[in-house]
């Protein structure tokens, strides 16, 4: 039968004083220490996670300077490809130019017509129909003056004829198309609506 605490012998009330102890301890654990055991990791997993951040942040902060320096190159360049291809189509600055270069080659200009603007991916090409009376080698230094200047000039379509009854001032009556290019600082959207 069942005996009494008081009945047993001393070692084995020790016994099971010892088992009581441990499992009074082992609840204590559990209803107290437990929790705060598992906020102390999460609070360090949250350190952790912080510690990298700071370094993540530490790494782009150490490469702050170089990119900044890559952006001014960059800015730079930007600056040097809008003087030789601008942002805006400019017809009087343009033909003031053609016109300067023609006078400076002892060439007229009888035609100067701008044709519609053409749309590429980062530029718009802009045609125009030039034509240009004078000389045969004042021709030549006023192509080799547009090659010269500092806008992009692309010239084509180049139709050189002689004049049967030629003027004072030249003797070939030619025709071409020169074309001018213009940035575009927004891309044009493609069919379909996507980039």
């Amino acid at each position: 039968m069942a005996k009494s605490f008081n009945e047993l012998s001393p070692r084995s009330q020790l016994v099971v004083f010892v088992l009581l102890s441990a499992l009074v301890a082992g609840a204590a654990w559990q209803t107290l220490l437990g929790p705060a055991q598992a906020q102390l990791a999460a609070e360090q997993a949250r350190l952790t996670s912080l510690q990298n951040e700071v370094m993540q942040a530490q790494t782009v902060a150490a490469r702050l300077p170089t990119a900044e320096r890559e952006v001014r190159a960059l800015e730079a360049q930007l600056r040097e490809t809008e003087a030789v291809i601008p942002e805006e189509k400019d017809p009087q600055d343009v033909l003031r130019n053609l016109h300067e270069m023609a006078s400076e080659s002892l060439l007229d200009i009888a035609t100067f017509k701008p044709q519609a603007a053409v749309a590429r991916a980062q530029y718009t090409e802009w045609p125009i129909e030039l034509g240009v009376e004078g000389g045969y080698h004042d021709l030549g230094r006023f192509f080799d003056r547009i090659a010269a200047m500092p806008r992009l000039m692309a010239v084509s379509d180049l139709q050189i004829r002689t004049r049967t009854k030629p003027n004072g001032r030249g003797t070939v009556s030619v025709t071409c198309v020169a074309t001018t290019f213009v940035f575009q600082k927004t891309m044009p959207t493609p069919v379909g609506g996507r980039q």
